[in-house]
């Protein structure tokens, strides 16, 4: 092997090792900086219960507006089958 190879492959791979390296040692920093940062934005007992309080005060009117619409289907029905016999015998009005 002359030199010039030695040299070109030693560059090279002294390249990648920096790299890699430094890439290591950046996500390293990352994360030390995500993890001091999560304890600040954790939320506290009382907001979870104030969350999951009004998540359930969402399904209970989740729940009335089903209800509405099966009484609003319900009447629809009614009321279309009042026209459709009002509509069929003229003679009864």
């Amino acid at each position: 092997m002359d030199l010039f190879n030695f040299l070109v492959m030693l560059i090279a791979f002294t390249g990648a090792g920096v790299t890699i390296i430094w890439t290591i040692v950046a996500a390293i920093g990352r994360l030390k900086r995500i993890g001091g940062m999560t304890g600040q934005n954790q939320l506290t007992a009382e907001e979870v219960d104030a969350i999951r309080a009004w998540l359930a005060e969402q399904d209970h009117t989740d729940v009335r507006v089903e209800q509405l619409e099966e009484r609003l289907d319900f009447m629809e029905r009614v009321l279309g089958r009042s026209r459709e016999q009002q509509l069929g015998n003229p003679s009864e009005k």
